[in-house]
């Protein structure tokens, strides 16, 4: 069977401390992966079940980054095929690398029996949240159960990005039959870096795994990796897998992609045709 778990990053704004002392714990119900301190049971937890045997790493690092690239040509398309219409070509391309470098990682995890997610959710807090008129008339509901934590000492954690544009402009005539080209072009570029790099010796919580509580006249467990940081772990054919930085992308932004309704997300979506 193979194993793969993701990871939700912690805010490193206001660092959460670890358990007993800090907001967030094995166990904790939260009404999003966006803000892991605000727990709704933490006052009403329960003894944990099937509780996972820490695994204690050293000298850990791991370096995650994401590149994207973008780019078009506008063309007065009435007077492309004569070549007296202007061209514009323009490009942007992003890129974010992170870099965590840990003294010693400690992971702890269990595994949630429908009976303790029913026990659960008769928190008051939880209770309370769910009678609310939002939740109470909407079809479907979702929570997040804290399964997995990473305890973290030691920290070195460094981000960077880099934003390039480039644009260039041919605003003449071009007329290819006759070989003649004349008039004005032009380019214009801009690159923008930023780097923030800072350390911490004390232990904190760098990243959280969940299970979602859909809920509807029932309530179901479900994996849950939507907006994920980082997944660690083997795939199907039992490899270990690089950590992947998971980012929500903009649907719309594609050729002929048509907004849906997702009755599982609640939301719409964007789905796109298959070449």
């Amino acid at each position: 069977m193979s194993i793969l778990r993701t990871y939700f990053l912690c805010p490193t704004s206001e660092f959460i401390r670890p358990p007993p002392d800090g907001s967030l714990f094995l166990g904790s119900i939260i009404p999003s992966t966006s803000v892991p301190e605000s727990s709704f049971n933490r006052e009403t937890s329960l003894p944990l079940v099937n509780v996972d045997q820490p695994v204690i790493e050293t000298d850990w690092k791991k370096t995650v980054s994401a590149e994207n690239k973008f780019g078009f040509g506008v063309y007065a398309q009435f007077l492309k095929c004569s070549g007296l219409g202007p061209e514009v070509d323009f490009d942007r391309s992003s890129k974010r690398s992170s870099i965590f470098a840990f003294d010693e990682v400690t992971t702890v995890s269990f595994q949630p029996t429908p009976e303790y997610v029913t026990e659960a959710m008769k928190a008051p807090t939880v209770q309370y949240w769910l009678n609310e008129p939002r939740q109470r008339f909407s079809p479907i509901v979702s929570l997040y159960l804290v399964t997995g934590m990473k305890l973290v000492k030691g920290a070195n954690i460094k981000y960077s990005s880099s934003e390039s544009t480039g644009i260039s402009a041919n605003i003449g005539v071009n007329i290819p039959s006759l070989g003649l080209t004349f008039g004005p072009k032009g380019s214009w570029s801009r690159v923008e870096d930023d780097e923030t790099e800072f350390n911490r010796t004390s232990e904190f919580i760098f990243a959280f795994s969940v299970k979602r509580l859909r809920i509807t006249r029932k309530v179901k467990i479900e994996e849950y990796h939507k907006g994920a940081f980082l997944s660690i772990g083997k795939d199907e054919d039992g490899k270990e897998t690089d950590p992947i930085l998971v980012d929500d992308v903009d649907g719309s932004s594609f050729e002929n992609a048509a907004a849906v309704h997702d009755s599982t997300e609640n939301e719409s979506v964007y789905c796109v045709p298959c070449n």
